[in-house]
């Protein structure tokens, strides 16, 4: 799978393609992606699953997803990532709320992990997604002041900012879209700087984002439509 982790640290797992495992289990139909439940042909765009128990992710086509969605009946191992993407432009985050994450690089993604129990922070590296201490206090205060965050669904969506070269962007996004972005730097990444590869990477991903996201002003219901 893309990525692995258990809401307290980074795991090894290299992040590649999602589909992977399918690829070493029946590689003479790699051309194509599969369902990795029924094996079903998907398209490229398509449903992802996460496994709570080691936050990675399963391809799923559209028949298999529905037995994970809340109307479904597929249990407690996998939840379905929604694919609803908001952008919000109302955001208030302060600077001084910003330095107190202690972050390195100026992007990160905040979920809310139920194993943990409380909201945890991650920013991507080149050696993968590495967790940032977010206090208690951090949280509510960035919860107080932007009430749409109680919207986001735990373990499956993620508040994501972006404020690298001065940007000031924050999203609502499906958390194998956080997968993604520490992906692709992870595999991008060149030298002590990064080199311009990753940097041309990074611009183009947080522009398919913003083509994705409906902006959301207010205090709408923000459920996510699957």
């Amino acid at each position: 799978m893309a990525a692995s982790y258990d809401g307290h640290k980074r795991t090894a797992a290299p992040i590649g393609a999602l589909r992977q495992f399918t690829l070493k289990r029946e590689p003479a139909r790699s051309a194509r992606e599969h369902c990795e439940l029924c094996g079903e042909v998907i398209p490229t765009d398509h449903y992802h699953l996460l496994d709570l128990s080691n936050r990675t992710l399963t391809c799923a086509c559209q028949a298999c997803s529905l037995l994970f969605n809340k109307q479904g009946s597929g249990g407690r191992k996998y939840h379905l990532v929604p694919r609803r993407y908001l952008a919000l432009p109302d955001f208030h985050m302060t600077d001084e709320q910003w330095d107190e994450l202690m972050i390195p690089v100026n992007m990160v993604y905040i979920f809310r992990s139920t194993l943990a129990k409380r909201a945890v922070a991650f920013y991507p590296s080149p050696a993968g997604a590495m967790e940032s201490l977010l206090s208690l206090e951090s949280w509510e205060m960035l919860t107080s002041s932007n009430p749409i965050l109680h919207e986001i669904e735990p373990d499956v969506e993620a508040l994501l900012i972006n404020r690298v070269r001065s940007a000031r962007e924050h999203y609502i996004v499906p958390i194998d879209a956080c997968y993604q972005l520490v992906g692709l730097i992870r595999v991008s990444w060149r030298g002590l700087s990064g080199g311009e590869e990753v940097w041309k990477a990074i611009e183009q991903f947080f522009a398919d984002i913003r083509a994705k996201s409906q902006p959301v002003r207010g205090e709408p219901n923000a459920r996510p439509e699957l």
